[in-house]
């Protein structure tokens, strides 16, 4: 068993603790990317909960357009605003 392994099993039985998991949680769900709750817990840490919910509606958006994973997208649309961040 690899370490991402045991790191989503020990996630099976997870319960947020704070309104930023909570947030994490919702987001994996309406992605249906449990296995990978892992992930948006550590993003939850990192982004303010305004920026997590704008980057799940563009990557909504963009989903509709191309019918590419809402999963993939998300996390492209945060990774294109940090780049951003940084270029300023």
């Amino acid at each position: 068993m690899t370490i991402l392994d045991r790191i989503e099993a020990s996630l099976a039985d997870f319960r947020p603790r704070n309104p930023r998991e909570f947030v994490a949680l919702q987001l994996a769900r309406r992605f249906d990317d449990l296995p990978h709750l892992a992930k948006y817990l550590a993003v939850a840490k990192r982004y303010a909960k305004r920026t997590l919910l704008e980057a799940a509606q563009i990557a909504r958006t963009r989903h509709e357009l191309n019918r590419a994973p809402l999963p993939e997208l998300f996390f492209e649309v945060l990774a294109e605003q940090d780049r951003e961040e940084r270029a300023a």
